[in-house]
């Protein structure tokens, strides 16, 4: 049972290793005595990274510097996403473009249809003024039948 349990938690311990950022990777020291340089290379403990501002000065002499290959990348990225972030401006003014377009579009419509439904309803006062005027001339004229008919009866 307790070889179980001692077999469990080591493959527990292989799958957590411990994995280091990519900017401990990228950063290096470098110094200026001849005794460090003389000695053999031994894998030195990678400092965590100083934001700049707590030690913009050694940045500055040489103390700390980023890797030349990291360098490289983050400006490839930062192009990369420089050139996404224009496409993406573009699409947006283009899409504003267009709803720009239909709004003005929409309003046209708009317009136009509002003018179509004055003249529609300037028609129709015509007519009902041309039927209004009809009605009385007929109720005049139904007058006079009528009243010539009562004339001539009696």
């Amino acid at each position: 049972m307790s070889e179980e349990i001692r077999h469990h938690s080591t493959r527990v311990r292989r799958r957590r290793r411990h994995k280091s950022s990519v900017t401990n990777i990228n950063i290096f020291a470098m110094t200026s005595s001849p005794e460090v340089a003389a000695q053999p290379a031994a894998p030195a403990p990678v400092p965590a990274p100083v934001p700049p501002a707590e030690h913009g000065d050694e940045n500055l002499f040489g103390e700390r510097l980023v890797s030349s290959e990291w360098l490289e990348r983050r400006a490839k990225r930062l192009e990369k996403q420089e050139q996404e972030i224009k496409q993406r401006t573009l699409e947006l003014e283009r899409r504003e473009a267009e709803l720009d377009e239909r709004e003005a579009r929409f309003e046209a419509d708009m317009y136009l249809r509002e003018d179509e439904i004055e003249a529609r309803e300037e028609h129709l006062r015509d007519l009902e003024a041309r039927l209004g005027q009809k009605e009385s001339d007929l109720g005049t004229f139904v007058a006079r039948v009528q009243g010539g008919l009562l004339a001539d009866a009696g």
